[in-house]
């Protein structure tokens, strides 16, 4: 075969490729598509990917499934979404615990979260809040850490969090590095033991999501001294970011985000996320389902939240190993 007719051929194999593609995002989705949730129904998650499918079932004229997998930090439904055809009609919520903690806190998964899957979208963050006793001494962000550096070699302060390795103990484990601090970390089965714990003054700090301390923090049992996010939450609006008080950011922000098995056509990924983002952003549904959880609308391309996934990747694999936690 003569060069040009070679290079003609290949270009026919693309076009129909190409083609092919588009013609399935087009037709899609033609059959039920399932979304996993690896966690129990009436959590944050199970909540959010709930009054998503409604819509999207509606914008698609087809059944869009919540499947809950629950357990092992997310591994379960991770793994079963891994393993499943990449066509687009098994798709998975998840978190950073699934996508980019889990690799550096366990030595064997049976997924891998770089190769296994492909990116769509990452729907909404959740910014978390520093926060101490209504009784700390500490008004401010940058007080406390005076008192716990004045307090690191005779009696270390305590910060507390809902579970080891988790959103809310390895930023508080790099903000101790960042501001050279010694303090104990006291892990709890949750947020809900945790909280009153801090209330009276047991633990002297924490961070949780705006929407959990949030009641606490306006009826004055919690102080909030800073948010971690770029701009301040329309929650708490009177809560400082690290960043406006000059402290280094511990970028603690709980994120959901949608991806597909590996090989899953990119037609089909745009057309995804061109649809949730659609639905995320309307009034009705942003008021319901992100406002009322003090969420914060993200709605990225795949190339976004793949770059995002890839940064958040290194950050927490450096926070593990400062935390020198491991969940095998």
């Amino acid at each position: 075969m003569k060069p040009m007719q070679h290079i003609a051929v290949l270009a026919a194999a693309l076009l129909s490729v190409v083609g092919a593609g588009q013609a399935a995002a087009q037709s899609f989705p033609n059959k039920p598509v399932t979304i996993v949730v690896p966690y129990a129904a009436g959590g944050p998650v199970d909540n959010f990917v709930r009054g998503l499918t409604p819509a999207l079932a509606e914008t698609w004229k087809q059944p869009v499934v919540v499947m809950n997998k629950p357990g092992a930090n997310e591994i379960i439904g991770a793994d079963f979404v891994a393993k499943s055809a990449p066509d687009g009609y098994t798709l998975f919520a998840g978190t950073e615990a699934a996508l980019t903690m889990n690799q550096h806190l366990y030595k064997k998964l049976p997924y891998n979260p770089e190769k296994d899957f492909t990116e769509i979208t990452r729907l909404v963050a959740l910014p978390l809040v520093f926060f101490v006793p209504k009784n700390s001494p500490a008004n401010t962000l940058k007080e406390f850490i005076a008192i716990a550096k004045k307090n690191s070699t005779t009696r270390p302060m305590t910060y507390g969090s809902s579970g080891a390795g988790g959103i809310a103990h390895l930023p508080m484990a790099m903000f101790t590095h960042n501001e050279g601090l010694t303090m104990v970390h006291v892990p709890y089965k949750g947020a809900a033991p945790l909280i009153p714990e801090v209330i009276a003054g047991q633990i002297d700090a924490a961070v949780l999501g705006v929407s959990v301390i949030e009641q606490h923090v306006k009826a004055g049992t919690l102080k909030a001294l800073a948010v971690s996010s770029e701009t301040r939450s329309a929650a708490l609006p009177d809560v400082p970011t690290f960043k406006e008080l000059g402290v280094k950011d511990i970028n603690a922000v709980f994120n959901i985000g949608l991806v597909a098995p590996r090989g899953t056509p990119p037609e089909l990924l745009d057309k995804i996320a061109r649809d949730a983002n659609r639905i995320v952003r309307t009034p009705e549904f942003k008021k319901k389902y992100i406002d009322a959880f003090s969420y914060v609308a993200v709605g990225s391309t795949p190339a976004e939240f793949r770059d995002f996934l890839a940064r958040d990747r290194k950050i927490q694999g450096e926070r593990v190993k400062l935390s020198g936690v491991s969940l095998d």
